[in-house]
């Protein structure tokens, strides 16, 4: 028992170990794959990505082109000269794919273009209209579209030409009869590898561009939101800096949903002597300090925000003098308390506040003065106080 049971786990050891290394080589095969479709070209500034999407589409069409030899080859739809004619096709996108990294993305685009042109009217020629291969028209349209940094009067000539050769395709072809007739579920299945190979070269067209377009605007999204940040955000503290403040207060009298707005000028108390002391580092330590404790104890809504220098401006909507004299009370205590270790030494300080409620009658101008005149009040009378 013991030595079946070792023999079979050696078994599906060796088992696990070939599956893994399939595993590995299927895996470098894909990589070698995806490495040749996606190598630069030796010409010089030229997108890599354009060329991703040329040799995909080259690829694809010529998987279709083999699809469809195999299927004429079944059916005996195709004469010798039609069964030459064929492989010439894939032997020329063959070409193609080699010329891709010979070529500018311009002149590559435009030679898979006209191939796959001539590629739609000698089918057209063969099996007539109703196949479907005319609408291969929207994927070279596209493709060039693309590609080129033309203007919008080559780009509008450009759909103008496509619109025109599909119109003259069916003028020509959509009655004649075809030099090789096919029997009607012939003709469906062509319609149908038609329709889903059209359909994979647009959506692999569309994707590559359309993401790259997608990410340049996310970028741009995140820089300017990042500017903005910037443009209204204090960079020592992280509070709101005076721009912001006053858009906020503009924001809270347009939208006139509070019935109460109280706002409060605060200044911390001899400053100057602090960075006199233990220099500016320390006053920067002691500055976000205070800003960290203005974030923790201040309620959802309201904004405090730094006004310029060691001063600072609270604005406080939904709450009425009582209530923000109150809460100021608590954020006094807690930064009297506060201690900021700076080089081995503790450095404390006290905040005066200057509160006053804003009645929407005045401007908010008026307010952020009578509010400072309270804290220069409470400045000379003592400090380390709330005047209301």
């Amino acid at each position: 028992m013991s030595e079946g049971g070792n023999s079979l786990s050696g078994h599906s050891s060796e088992a696990n170990a070939s599956g893994e290394k399939d595993l590995f080589k299927n895996t470098s095969i894909i990589q070698k794959i995806k490495c040749f479709i996606t190598k630069d070209t030796t010409v010089a500034n030229e997108s890599t990505k354009v060329f991703v999407v040329i040799r995909v589409l080259v690829l694809s069409v010529l998987f279709y082109f083999l699809t469809i030899l195999c299927i004429d080859k079944a059916m005996h739809l195709l004469d010798g000269r039609g069964m030459r004619l064929s492989i010439l096709f894939i032997a020329v996108f063959v070409w193609m794919f080699y010329m891709t990294y010979r070529l500018r993305a311009k002149y590559a685009a435009w030679m898979f273009s006209l191939g796959l042109l001539i590629f739609i009217y000698i089918n057209l020629q063969w099996f007539g209209w109703w196949i479907g291969v005319q609408h291969f028209l929207i994927v070279i349209l596209m493709l060039v579209f693309f590609v080129g940094y033309d203007g919008f009067p080559f780009k509008m000539g450009l759909a103008a030409a496509a619109t025109l050769i599909r119109l003259l395709f069916y003028y020509r072809f959509h009655s004649a009869e075809a030099a090789y007739p096919i029997p009607s579920q012939m003709g469906d299945l062509l319609q149908i590898i038609n329709t889903v190979t059209i359909f994979w070269c647009l959506s692999v067209i569309c994707y590559v561009f359309s993401k790259s377009t997608r990410e340049m605007e996310g970028k741009l999204v995140k820089y300017n939101e990042q500017l903005q940040r910037q443009a209204l955000t204090d960079n020592l503290t992280g509070l709101a800096n005076r721009r912001r403040a006053l858009d906020y207060v503009e924001q809270i009298l347009s939208e006139g949903q509070h019935e109460n707005f109280s706002l409060c000028m605060c200044d911390i108390d001899f400053f100057k002597k602090v960075n006199d002391t233990w220099g500016h580092e320390c006053g920067d330590q002691v500055l976000k300090a205070i800003a960290k404790t203005f974030k923790e104890r201040m309620p959802r809504g309201s904004l405090p925000c730094r006004w310029g220098g060691e001063e600072f401006l609270l604005l406080f909507p939904g709450m009425n003098g009582d209530e923000a004299n109150a809460l100021l009370m608590t954020i006094r205590d807690k930064i009297k308390k506060m201690v900021v270790e700076y080089e081995g030494h503790e450095v404390s300080v006290t905040m005066t506040f200057g509160l006053t409620e804003f009645d929407f009658l005045k401007t908010i101008e008026d307010a952020i003065t009578e509010a400072d005149g309270k804290l220069y009040y409470g400045k000379e009378h003592g400090r380390d106080q709330i005047v209301f």
